[in-house]
This record gives C-alpha cells, sequence and structure tokens, in this order.
C-alpha cells in the first residue's frame, strides 16, 4: 500500500468517526425535534454514500447502478426520518 493511499484511508476513518461522534452528540443533546434528526440522518446518509462510492468501488460502475443504489440510500433513510416525524406531525 503507498503512503498516499494509506493517507487517504486514515483520513477517511478519522472523518467517518467525526460524523459519528457527531451523531452521537446529537441525538443525545435532549433536542428531539425533527431538524436534529434530519441532521442525523443526512450524516447517516453521507456516510453511506461514501461508503458505497468509495468502500465498495461503486464510482467505476455504469452510472445506472450508482443511481439505483444511491436511490436506495435515500429510500432507506427518508423512510427512517419519516418513521420520526409521523408521531410528531400527528400527534
Amino acid at each position: 500500500m503507498s503512503r498516499n493511499t494509506a493517507r487517504q484511508i486514515t483520513q477517511a476513518w478519522g472523518i467517518l468517526v467525526l460524523l459519528t461522534v457527531l451523531s452521537l452528540a446529537a441525538s443525545h443533546s435532549g433536542l428531539g425535534s425533527l431538524a436534529v434528526n434530519g441532521l442525523i440522518l443526512a450524516a447517516v446518509f453521507a456516510k453511506g454514500r461514501w461508503m458505497l462510492m468509495d468502500f465498495l468501488k461503486l464510482r467505476s460502475v455504469p452510472s445506472g447502478w450508482q443511481v439505483l443504489f444511491l436511490c436506495w440510500l435515500g429510500l432507506i433513510t427518508l423512510i427512517a426520518w419519516g418513521a420520526t416525524a409521523f408521531p410528531v406531525l400527528h400527534g
């Protein structure tokens, strides 16, 4: 493994850990608002996209596959947000 590749992997790991810590901090802040949940899920989407594109090597596949997996990730994220928003909006 080249030195540049090792540095990129270390930076990616650091950013993913930072996003996870920020998500945990936001979830334990006591602010149970939809905006906080949206912020957490935006970080989850960003981490998921990064995993799909870089670690699962989807950057090198045809764009149709990229769109399919990103739409799937977006749908899962929206369902998760909707599950937290439904009781607040109807309750």
